[in-house]
């Protein structure tokens, strides 16, 4: 959700920035014991929850959480987004944070769904970033691909129809093929979340803005 060089971040965000902020808020507003992020990333590590991360590498003053450790910034990009909309509505409870790497197995990533959502307990909220396909037409910052928008539907498919089976099913090949980065850390959220029928999804947004898939959903889980 960041714009690349000469574009300002207001010009990307409208709809997709409110859609994010009103599921957030959402979230936090179920007070949950903890909030887990999950992020894709160039390893599978567990940050410290005082880590900080930057996106002045991408042309924007952000860093998040404001207040942190005058230390070097830590976190990747989708941790470092999943921070800055905490603090955008006001969490500020415990805080788990979770880089995945992109290219981690489907097992190895339902594997550490499932332990985390142990270690988290029941009364977790989960917060998960990554993106779909970045091949979506003669702007996207991969080159196009006729392949990338039925990709991103299934994708939208899975999630509306808050099923982790489908989302695990996503083949790690194709995602890499395509250009998406969010493939590993949805199969973790599949991991930890349950079994088909157990939540009610909506679908906030779903479009392709720059030639990236982005969607925001969020997952009810009855109590």
């Amino acid at each position: 959700m960041v714009a690349g060089v000469g574009e300002s971040l207001a010009e990307l965000t409208g709809p997709l920035l409110a859609a994010c902020e009103q599921a957030v808020a959402e979230l936090v507003a179920q007070d949950p014991s903890t909030l887990v992020l999950v992020g894709p990333g160039e390893r599978t590590w567990r940050h410290e929850p005082r880590e900080w991360g930057t996106l002045a590498g991408y042309g924007v003053a952000v860093e998040a959480p404001r207040d942190h450790p005058a230390t070097a910034p830590g976190l990747p990009l989708s941790l470092t987004v999943g921070r800055w909309l905490l603090e955008r509505v006001g969490w500020t409870g415990p805080v788990v944070l979770q880089e995945v790497s992109v290219s981690t197995s489907v097992p190895d990533c339902l594997e550490l769904g499932h332990s985390l959502d142990q270690q988290a307990g029941s009364r977790a909220a989960w917060l998960v970033l990554g993106d779909g396909s970045n091949r979506r037409g003669v702007r996207s910052p991969g080159f196009e691909d006729p392949e990338a928008e039925s990709f991103d539907a299934a994708v939208v498919k899975a999630l509306t129809g808050a099923d982790p089976k489908e989302l695990a099913d996503i083949a790690p090949a194709v995602a890499d093929e395509l250009g998406c980065v969010g493939r590993a850390g949805w199969q973790v959220a599949a991991g930890g979340l349950g079994g088909p029928g157990s939540a009610t999804a909506t679908l906030r947004y779903e479009g392709a803005p720059f030639g990236v898939g982005y969607f925001v959903a969020d997952w009810r889980f009855p109590a």
